[in-house]
């Protein structure tokens, strides 16, 4: 009778239905005031941020090479699997550019959002904060980088953890997939899985063994292939960090919500909180990843994985609605609530930062550059000594050009291989007498001034440059500035020009 009346009334039906969407729109307009208000602040930050190297690089990797290529030889270097750049090597040859990647990164990011405030099951007062904290709002979103892929793939996770393991299982692998420490994620997730499964005896009904067999085939295949692409080479420049195990792990780890001890407070909160859901095994991911931090290279970027890591354990494990809240349940949300505050205030500081100074000095240098490129002049590149970079910074002066403009560089992005002959090279044109000189310099303080007693400068004053220009950025980090990177740009000194090496001009870093 009901279907009758539907066939014979469509006009009413579609009345009701738009009734009841706006109905769901006014019952949730927190969550979309929250959507709403993140992606105005997404889309505020990103017109001022200027891409660093560490962007540039899969960008020009992805830009230059063919995808067999891409795939057999150069990812290697890179310390990652390869599933962002392939995603970009479609958007290039799709003609989206290096502005609209970012876009596409915001755009990623809100899509997270989303999921996190329409889906999951923390109360608003928890949900409306957490997006705008300082890894979510500017380091996963305005940054555009593989890790804006993370919180997306988590909160996927946490959506399907109940539901078809293959669905499951494929999330994991592209997540193993993204990055290295995404990798020791994933196989977190999946050990803490398995572990659930053997518990409530899910192992033992037939249909649902044969799901985990063909689901374990998909992750294994997904995760051979990250390990596959990211094998390093016997040629590759830069080494695994390591250091003393106890120590350097906790450092890594109370990264996530430093200062003021907060750390240890956060951790021993969440500890209890998943002790009294027990649900300790839910905490394998955040050991895994800590772990991997003491072998692998770990900056402040790769430790705030565990962020987005905390946020899908807790939605996994999230007590059923109505029940009373044990005190050890307030004690994980008020943990929760102290660092999205604590985050929210960083994210306050990078985004005022990145809108009025300079969070990467290239996009400036390549303007600088711009008509001498034009005019076809040579333009050759080095940098102070740094052994374990080199020049790798001046890859970020290269997507704003359609070929490489350093002539000492074989390749238009950096190759970490010791076969890279970009020092060199630079020792065989100096005597053809490039027109500009642009050598890298890195601070890890940012108050630090230039060392004109380097011997490379030194050396380029011999060979009669000048030091005209220097551009700089600073990475924000937390509640302060980090490391500077800088280009110094040294031209022949000829005709009118007269060497400025005691009076260098200095490029201010404010916008």
């Amino acid at each position: 009778m009901r279907i009758h009346e539907r066939l014979q009334n469509p006009m009413k039906n579609q009345i009701s239905t738009s009734e009841e969407m706006a109905s769901g729109i006014r019952a949730g307009w927190p969550e979309w005031a929250v959507l709403l208000l993140y992606a105005a602040a997404v889309a505020l930050a990103i017109p001022y941020h200027e891409p660093w190297a560490d962007e540039a690089q899969a960008w020009q990797l992805a830009r230059t090479l063919s995808l067999p290529t891409l795939f057999q030889t150069y990812i290697r270097y890179e310390g990652s699997p390869g599933l962002w750049h392939f995603l970009l090597w479609i958007l290039i040859r799709l003609h989206v550019g290096y502005t609209g990647l970012h876009w596409i990164c915001g755009a990623i990011a809100v899509a997270a959002t989303a999921l996190l405030v329409f889906r999951s099951p923390f109360p608003r007062y928890i949900k409306s904060l957490l997006p705008f904290t300082y890894f979510l709002l500017f380091q996963y979103a305005v940054v555009a980088r593989s890790y804006v892929l993370v919180p997306l793939l988590l909160y996927l996770i946490a959506l399907c953890w109940k539901k078809s393991p293959i669905v499951l299982a494929l999330l994991l692998g592209l997540l193993g997939n993204v990055a290295l420490h995404a990798a020791m994620i994933s196989g977190g997730l999946a050990a803490a899985y398995l572990i659930e499964q053997i518990r409530c005896g899910g192992n033992k009904d037939l249909r649902r063994r044969r799901q985990f067999m063909l689901s374990a085939l998909v992750l294994s295949s997904l995760w051979a292939f990250a390990i596959w692409t990211a094998w390093p080479p016997h040629d590759l420049t830069f080494k695994p960090s390591g250091g003393p195990l106890i120590p350097l792990l906790l450092q890594r780890i109370f990264e996530l919500c430093r200062p003021w001890g907060l750390p240890i407070a956060f951790w021993i909160a969440i500890v209890i909180c998943f002790r009294a859901r027990c649900a300790l095994s839910y905490l394998l991911p955040v050991l895994f990843c800590g772990l991997f931090c003491l072998v692998e290279y770990a900056s402040m970027w790769h430790v705030g994985l565990l962020y987005p890591v905390v946020i899908c354990l807790l939605w996994i494990t999230w007590p059923v609605a109505g029940g009373k809240i044990a005190r050890q349940e307030s004690v994980g949300r008020t943990a929760l609530l102290l660092m999205a505050a604590l985050q929210i205030l960083w994210s306050a500081y990078a985004i005022r930062f990145d809108h009025y100074e300079a969070y990467s000095p290239d996009l400036a240098t390549a303007d600088f550059l711009r008509p001498m490129v034009q005019h076809g002049e040579m333009i050759a590149v080095t940098s102070m000594e740094d052994p374990v970079c080199d020049a790798c910074r001046s890859v970020g002066i290269l997507p704003y050009f359609d070929r490489n403009v350093f002539v000492n560089m074989e390749d238009p992005f950096w190759f970490w291989s010791t076969r890279n002959q970009t020092e060199k090279m630079f020792n065989r044109v100096l005597p053809a007498r490039p027109a500009v000189v642009v050598v890298e310099m890195l601070s890890p303080k940012p108050g630090e001034s230039v060392n004109f007693s380097d011997p490379k400068i030194e050396l380029l004053g011999r060979a009669g440059y000048g030091f005209t220009n220097m551009f700089c950025g600073i990475l924000p980090s937390g509640l302060r500035l980090g490391e500077k990177s800088c280009h110094l740009i040294f031209q022949r000194v000829g005709g009118s020009q007269e060497s400025s090496l005691d009076h260098p001009k200095m490029e201010p870093m404010a916008k």
